[in-house]
């Protein structure tokens, strides 16, 4: 295996998790942890499909060889259930999409899915 820098440098994929976990209840709060490999500039959180999305430049360092973007969700409704998914920017281009995670929404009898 060589390390010799391409023209076209393959970017990791990024990981997505969510804090406190993927089961929230109605109207509490939720944060989507994003994480890239050094050198983010956007950080991309979308929603079901490519037509939902929130962009962040707000990215920090939490170790030498990753870096990550935080959105928080601060009340979440049933429109919040779904499936989420990272991508980011690291000039020039666009990595792919993280996997899908998968939000559940409880409310006192009821769990919003897909």
């Amino acid at each position: 295996c060589s390390n010799h820098i391409h023209k076209e440098e393959h970017l990791p994929r990024p990981s997505i998790s969510p804090e406190p976990g993927t089961v929230i209840t109605l109207g509490s709060h939720v944060t989507f942890v994003c994480r890239g490999p050094v050198g983010v500039q956007t950080f991309r959180l979308e929603k079901d499909s490519r037509s939902t999305y929130n962009d962040t430049e707000d990215v920090s360092q939490p170790s030498p060889s990753e870096s990550e973007a935080r959105f928080r969700i601060d009340s979440v409704s049933e429109g919040y259930a779904g499936l989420y998914r990272c991508l980011y920017y690291k000039p020039p281009k666009w990595s792919e999409q993280s996997d899908y995670l998968e939000l559940l929404v409880k409310g006192d009898d009821v769990t919003w899915a897909l």
